[in-house]
């Protein structure tokens, strides 16, 4: 070897020495992971539990997320003698979960989605290659082998759930030949442990702008509870409180319906609708002054939206100018059935609490402008449905993509945790650390349960058909929409 090529190789060398390459703690095998305080404190309890037979997973979340006094918490509810004892006879794994917020480093795909829990078993001598099991497989397990046969190598078994929640090749089989097996049987039974997350810890900072920071007017029906006496004179300050109260009056200019909480200039407002409706401006300010004043003190006033126009029209023709002045229950009575009156009998379906540029799902903008059609999507075989781990309607509507007030939103009823053994017909019981279970005897046995549902606003789906397209597993049927009929037409 020449002296060039020696200076060169050693310098490239004496470079690779001060390359400092930092490890992520949280992407090595859990024996080369550096220890914690947490972790040193936690390490024992783990590994008192393997000994008695449990298979312990999410021990990276528990060590990031628990507390001094969380950790006191599970020694008893979970690791005691007694509680491993009294587990070990109902399951045979324990998995630490979280609900809200993560940690970024959190954020990745779980080793445990790449395990294989179920085996595929085929009689290849008696299969006839229809290929039916290849083409209805919702997760494109099977690959063909080239002669119409499911390859008996390349197969993507982790991705399989089971005869409980899917079993269509079994199904579709027509010689019958394909048995789904559990190769895990350690995962038909599983203890969650629910954590608080990182969000929980700490009061969450909006980092939304000013004018978008709106509570969902969604909340209608319930009792309106405001202070007893609110500054009137100005009438923004006034209205961050109403709206934050779930009141929502409004006010048609120019032939618009206004959320009047939102005005930048509600005076301006104001003056221009008195002009439109050939009003005094100077007693339209005092009937929403008055209205605004009494508000707290009015008896029966619900949550959800008002006619401001009805309501600021008698408010001056039958106060204002009968010269009644609100000091006694009658009189407030009074001002409360002109409220009850401008009541608008339906909820508030628009787009106050969207995100002004808001990503959609691409190649559904098309869909977006469609007129709407007369089929809206229906859920009517929610047994079969993944959830969280597909959401192809959820995240391909081009109504929302699953924020408050999307076309489609899935609901939990349950930590979102435990949805995946949930929805494979496993065992499910819940801990919780919070300090809601003081015994490892009040675990909360979830199996069975219905994990989630789906919320379809009629109001919003256009009749497109892209959930009812994208669904793997056949959910969701298309069903006649029923209108509002209440509302008449004049």
């Amino acid at each position: 070897m020449s002296g060039t090529s020696q200076q060169s190789s050693a310098s490239a060398m004496g470079a690779a020495r001060k390359l400092h390459i930092v490890e992520d703690p949280y992407d090595t095998p859990e024996e080369r992971r550096p220890l914690t305080a947490m972790a040193k404190k936690l390490q024992p309890l783990v590994q008192s539990a393997r000994s008695h037979g449990f298979r312990v997973d999410g021990v990276e979340l528990a060590e990031r997320l628990l507390s001094e006094t969380e950790l006191r918490r599970i020694r008893k509810l979970l690791f005691g003698e007694a509680a491993l004892t009294f587990f070990r006879q109902k399951a045979s794994r324990i998995e630490f979960i979280a609900d809200g917020m993560l940690p970024a480093e959190l954020l990745r795909e779980p080793t445990l989605k790449n395990e294989v829990v179920y085996r595929q078993e085929i009689d290849y001598d008696i299969c006839k290659s229809c290929r039916l099991c290849i083409e209805v497989c919702p997760k494109h397990v099977y690959t063909d082998d080239g002669f119409g046969k499911p390859d008996e190598e390349v197969r993507r078994a982790e991705e399989c759930t089971g005869l409980h929640q899917c079993g269509q090749c079994a199904d579709v089989c027509p010689e019958d030949v394909i048995r789904v097996v559990s190769v895990e049987p350690i995962f038909d039974a599983t203890v969650f442990v629910l954590l608080p997350a990182a969000e929980d810890r700490e009061a969450p900072v909006s980092n939304a702008a000013r004018d978008f920071m709106l509570r969902s007017p969604l909340d209608v029906g319930g009792v309106l509870e405001l202070p007893k006496k609110l500054n009137v004179k100005r009438l923004r300050q006034c209205h961050e409180t109403l709206d934050a109260a779930h009141f929502h009056p409004l006010l048609q200019i120019n032939g618009y319906d206004r959320h009047f909480v939102d005005a930048a200039e509600p005076e301006k407002d104001l003056s221009i609708w008195a002009g439109e409706q050939a009003r005094d401006p100077e007693a339209v300010l005092a009937a929403v002054e008055l209205l605004y004043k009494q508000l707290g003190r009015l008896s029966d006033v619900r949550k959800g939206r008002y006619r401001l126009d009805d309501a600021i029209h008698r408010i001056i023709d039958e106060i204002l100018h009968a010269g009644i002045k609100l000091r006694t229950n009658g009189a407030r009575e009074m001002l409360a059935r002109i409220l009850r009156d401008a009541y608008v009998d339906n909820p508030f379906l628009g787009a106050k609490d969207r995100p002004i540029g808001g990503l959609l799902p691409t190649g559904t903008s098309s869909a977006w402008k469609t007129p709407y059609g007369e089929e809206i999507p229906d859920y009517v075989h929610l047994e079969k449905c993944l959830g969280p781990e597909c959401g192809l309607c959820v995240t391909h509507c081009p109504e929302g993509g699953g924020g408050k007030n999307s076309a489609i939103r899935m609901n939990f009823n349950v930590p979102q945790g435990t949805v995946p053994s949930l929805v494979r017909g496993a065992k499910v019981f819940l801990l919780r650390v919070d300090g809601s279970h003081r015994g490892c005897e009040e675990f909360e046995d979830l199996s069975g349960q219905r994990a989630f549902e789906f919320e379809v606003n009629p109001d919003y789906c256009k009749a497109c058909g892209i959930c009812i397209a994208c669904c793997p597993h056949d959910v969701i049927k298309p069903v006649t929409r029923a209108f509002d009929l209440r509302q008449k037409i004049l």
